[in-house]
């Protein structure tokens, strides 16, 4: 055996950021399992300051859809068009949605700058965890917080008072088989 071999190493390496998801649902303990490594991430002095926001309901998509729709158009978002996809990508006709069946938000105080960093350690951790069910995700390339500027929105997606969203990724059964995504660019570790 080598150490290739080992289970966490095989999840980590199979991990991809889908544009296109299998519609169907995947079970509540893979769900909760999945949520439960995001708990688990490491978090500065042990604060433990995110929330977790499943987002499954089409009316609960929906919202999330105009929300990134108005941050596109008025707030913000990119003004060029997306780069081109690579051939091995499939991606559904609303790539905001994806096809995914669950969407998770993972918030923090607004007043701690540090717990941006936690939240996305946890959506890593998350990723990780999905990966070993064969459940991949699509991380959500925005400035999230920024999709959230109105209070009455943030009360819709019943994030906690005083919190930001700073992750957010969809969840869901790739749609077709993986593909390879290729090797990881040379020159990037320097050992000193």
């Amino acid at each position: 055996m080598t150490v290739m071999d080992n289970d966490t190493i095989k999840s980590i390496l199979a991990r991809r950021s889908y544009k296109a998801f299998d519609s169907r649902p995947f079970s509540e303990d893979i769900l909760e399992t999945i949520i439960e490594a995001g708990k688990y991430a490491p978090t500065g002095r042990n604060r433990q300051a995110w929330h977790f926001t499943v987002v499954k309901s089409e009316d609960g998509k929906k919202m999330y859809k105009e929300a990134l729709t108005d941050f596109m158009i008025n707030g913000g978002g990119p003004k060029v068009a997306p780069p081109p996809v690579p051939p091995n990508i499939i991606v559904k006709p609303e790539p905001e949605f994806r096809g995914a069946p669950v969407l998770i938000l993972v918030s923090g105080p607004a007043s701690d700058d540090l717990v941006r960093i936690d939240c996305a350690l946890a959506m890593g951790n998350m990723f990780i965890a999905a990966a070993s069910f064969g459940v991949m995700s699509g991380w959500t390339h925005t400035t999230v917080r920024d999709l959230f500027p109105d209070p009455a929105v943030k009360k819709k997606f019943k994030i906690p008072d005083g919190n930001d969203v700073y992750a957010a990724a969809f969840f869901g059964y790739p749609l077709g088989e993986p593909k390879d995504r290729g090797p990881r660019k040379e020159g990037t570790v320097t050992v000193v």
